[in-house]
């Protein structure tokens, strides 16, 4: 009999590890459906995402570089360092130029971060459910999801992954006795990846951890291993030194520029909208992250938080306060740069439901099932309320937010091409951006990729009458000038044929 039990006990461990395994892998398929499942592929966003598309095409028509370019000039206007463009150019290297490819970096981020998060607070609480819970409400954030995240070529989500992956990694460091020397330079190396896709961004949140030594009177013990935690530091550091030194040199002004537009520009002028010092916190309880409104009750539920669960909450607290108000600081304020305070606002809310779940649990033990329905009452209303609201986003929001003129040249140019097309003239104005006439990078990216299979497009700001081949627009406020037989719509553009 004692032989069978000794049998029978590490089966049933490792049944449960198989359930586990299978529950993370299915929530991981979902995560991925609901973020990635399109009946078609959305245009590329005509506003930062544009930009990094023509940096990242460039790069692979021209081949490797330090140097990012906008039409094939030094782009001083991004001026972010080049991981993430190196990445994008590498995904057309293999799968051809397209938005997929484009957003192939930004994709396996975000799933990385909610793989990241969900393994990391089950290993902490031992609780799968607070671990999917926390999971969940990261994936269901608009703010995760939408522009600047998961489903668009921008820095942001690919900076939240590294940076994300490293602090956690932190986390079991700053409760060793004695770090390990390895771990510090993996913790380096994921902060150095951050800083080398968005600068000093990637030091923002890191600044929570000093918070967190404090808060839990670690900081002295730390500090006598200043020479272990050194190294973390200078691996983060020094690649991205490196990387302005040789930068410069290979395209002088580039420092400049970055002084400008990654640190003075960003704390000290408005280079976006008016917004006042409460945006975030206004912006993150209205939806926009879907633990806005359950962080109401964290104080309550810190209060009640016990052994890990407890120094979990505190930390991701102290990193998510900190960069608020870091953030807030500034004047140069928007949604997206708050994406890396994401992953810890969730978790703090997932330990805040796990505490109200015990509660109502234990007061419906005790009778109390009045207020058990009404809590539970309120609490399905806001979790329908905000699921909702981030299905409309996910579906019908973002989507028409995305849509712009220039977004129909890809199709116009694939239709033409059906038909034998190969050469022909676009009309179109393009938009003022800080003093650059006709900027169109929408129209340039679907230019590049469409010469590359063959075809020759000329852009003109405005007709002529000498124009190659036929002439197109997908601009209203040109087409809509055109009239004759000559004419025919195309979708949502226009094309006049000539005899």
């Amino acid at each position: 009999m004692e032989q069978v039990l000794q049998w029978v006990s590490p089966m049933r461990r490792l049944v449960e590890v198989r359930r586990e395994q299978f529950a993370i892998l299915m929530f991981l398929l979902v995560s991925a459906m609901f973020l990635f499942a399109d009946a078609t592929i959305p245009p590329v966003a005509l506003r930062d995402e544009a930009r990094n598309a023509i940096n990242a095409i460039e790069m692979y028509l021209g081949g490797f570089s330090l140097v990012t370019t906008f039409e094939f000039q030094p782009d001083l206007w991004n001026t972010k360092p080049p991981l993430m463009i190196w990445m994008m150019s590498a995904s057309m290297s293999l799968f051809g130029p397209s938005e997929w490819a484009l957003r192939l970096p930004s994709a396996l981020a975000a799933m990385g971060m909610l793989a990241c998060t969900l393994v990391f607070v089950r290993r902490i609480t031992g609780s799968l459910a607070t671990a999917v819970t926390a999971a969940a409400v990261l994936l269901l954030s608009p703010g995760f999801f939408g522009e600047h995240g998961a489903r668009t070529g921008d820095f942001d989500a690919l900076l939240t992954f590294f940076v994300t992956a490293g602090l956690q990694l932190m986390f079991f460091a700053v409760h060793r006795a004695r770090p390990g020397r390895r771990r510090m330079f993996a913790i380096g190396g994921l902060i150095a990846a951050g800083a080398l896709t968005k600068s000093v961004a990637a030091f923002i949140p890191v600044a929570g951890v000093l918070l967190y030594l404090v808060a839990v009177g670690r900081l002295k013990r730390a500090l006598s291993q200043s020479h272990v935690y050194a190294v973390a530091g200078v691996v983060a550091v020094v690649p991205l030194l490196i990387f302005y030194a040789l930068r410069e040199v290979a395209a002088p002004g580039y420092v400049a520029a970055v002084v400008y537009n990654d640190v003075v520009g960003r704390l000290t002028e408005n280079l976006i909208t008016a917004t006042g010092p409460f945006y975030y916190v206004t912006e993150l309880s209205l939806g926009w992250c879907f633990a806005g409104p359950f962080l109401l009750g964290a104080p309550l539920a810190f209060r009640n938080c016990s052994g890990r669960a407890r120094l979990l909450f505190l930390y991701a607290a102290s990193i998510a306060c900190t960069s608020l108000l870091v953030y807030s600081a500034a004047s140069n304020r928007a949604l997206q740069y708050a994406l890396p305070m994401y992953p810890w606002l969730s978790i703090v809310a997932a330990l805040t439901l796990r505490y109200l779940a015990q509660f109502l649990a234990e007061r419906w033990r005790h009778g109390d099932k009045a207020l058990v329905s009404v809590v539970g009452a309120a609490f399905i209303l806001v979790s329908g309320q905000l699921t909702y609201r981030a299905a409309y986003w996910r579906y019908e929001g973002f989507p028409k937010r995305q849509f712009y003129p220039q977004s129909s040249y890809g199709n116009l140019f694939a239709e033409l091409s059906a038909r034998g097309v190969t050469s022909l003239t676009v009309i179109d104005p393009g938009q003022d951006h800080h003093g650059t006439v006709g900027y169109a990078p929408l129209l340039r990216w679907n230019r590049l990729i469409w010469q590359e299979k063959g075809m020759t497009i000329d852009h003109n700001l405005k007709q002529r009458g000498n124009e190659r081949g036929p002439v197109a627009s997908c601009e209203p406020l040109v087409f809509d000038r055109w009239s004759g037989p000559a004419l025919e719509k195309i979708g949502s553009c226009a094309v006049l044929w000539r005899r």
